[in-house]
């Protein structure tokens, strides 16, 4: 690499930490990180020792260091080492979705109970918006580790930030990426728990459940409709012969299902739901279709929510362990950002807690 680029980022590793009282230049720090196609917070830290980038994003930011003459402003030389913890920030959908707003409630008690800083952003379930946000968050705070829940199996900006060094974790649906990079990745066993729920369902009594599915690019949808599949065959019942609906992980398509599922001749009596949100949907509209939950269509969904213990019925649902994923989507990052990550997949289980929406099927009197 070139000398006077290793001159600075020397000369601030073995400080330690730099002056909070001195601030950098920051326009100067900006226009390196534009000449090296990274952000103002891998600069930085870059150059202070604090993280390790691949050979050609390293080689990039010396080249900006030298042509620029960027240097930053010389460390006191009895300035004490740092061992605070970074700023980290958490990406999520949305929150709407009670599931994400008790996902973020953890998350705020987790990290405080580690003193980590954390800064919560939301992406509005839109690839573009969402790293707009992170390379706000970057700049302007010096994010310096990223958690991501999102609702692609792509996403070419955290696939960005990996390349330029940041320790990421991601949460709940799995990306899809590049070879080579490595990331640390905390989700639920989507498929045990529908392979559960389903289960269950049989064991009511019940023969014809339907699934009303998440989007099938989503892994919590590939895997739960796995689950749910694999099921319906080990207990001697034909896949071909039960219905599945995909659509968003929303009340909306929850309601909006009904039509499809109560057509003459192929009413299932029992439903496994993909989210407690489209559940949340189901029994709101039910009535509107002349059902009765659980007495003419059960329902078992998954996530948890709060508020499930409040409708009438109250939801059965798999629930997952909020609080469990938060502490160790931040104990990853955290060891990420010592150098200490590995490449780290976490698979926590989900719970099935019977409630009032699904019971044993219901078969109408006949004449003998």
């Amino acid at each position: 690499m070139l000398d006077s680029a290793r001159h600075v980022r020397e000369h601030a590793r073995f400080a330690g930490m730099w002056d909070s009282r001195q601030k950098e230049p920051q326009m100067t720090l900006t226009r390196v990180a534009q000449h090296a196609g990274v952000s103002a917070s891998t600069v930085s830290r870059y150059l202070r020792g604090q993280l390790n980038v691949q050979p050609v994003t390293a080689a990039r930011i010396d080249a900006a260091v030298n042509e620029l003459g960027y240097h930053p402003p010389a460390p006191p030389p009895t300035a004490p080492a740092t061992t605070g913890t970074g700023l980290v920030s958490l990406v999520l959908p949305d929150l709407v979705n009670p599931f994400f707003a008790q996902l973020a409630d953890a998350f705020a008690a987790a990290a405080a109970a580690r003193d980590i800083p954390l800064l919560l952003g939301v992406s509005g379930r839109h690839a573009e918006r969402a790293a707009r946000l992170h390379r706000l968050l970057s700049a302007a705070h010096s994010v310096e580790g990223l958690i991501y829940v999102g609702m692609r199996r792509t996403n070419e900006d955290v696939d960005r930030a990996i390349d330029e060094g940041l320790p990421v974790v991601i949460m709940d649906e799995e990306l899809d990426l590049a070879d080579g990079r490595e990331v640390d990745t905390i989700t639920v066993d989507n498929y045990g728990g529908a392979y559960q729920a389903t289960s269950y369902l049989v064991q009511l009594g019940h023969r014809a459940i339907a699934h009303v599915a998440g989007p099938e690019e989503l892994s919590t949808t590939q895997e739960r409709k796995r689950g749910y599949l694999d099921a319906i065959r080990d207990a001697g019942l034909d896949p071909a012969a039960q219905l599945v609906l995909h659509g968003p992980y929303t009340e909306q398509f929850g309601a909006s299902t009904f039509p499809y599922l109560h057509r003459a001749g192929s009413a299932p009596t029992a439903v496994f739901v993909g989210s407690d949100i489209a559940a949340v949907g189901m029994l709101a509209a039910a009535e509107l279709h002349g059902l009765r939950i659980p007495d003419d269509l059960s329902l078992v969904a998954c996530d948890g929510i709060r508020v499930g213990q409040w409708l009438r019925p109250k939801l059965t649902t798999l629930e997952q362990p909020t609080a469990e994923l938060a502490a160790a989507a931040l104990d990853a990052l955290t060891a990420r950002m010592a150098g200490n990550g590995g490449n780290l997949r976490k698979v926590l289980p989900l719970q099935l807690v019977v409630r009032g929406s699904a019971a044993p099927p219901h078969h109408p009197a006949t004449d003998a």
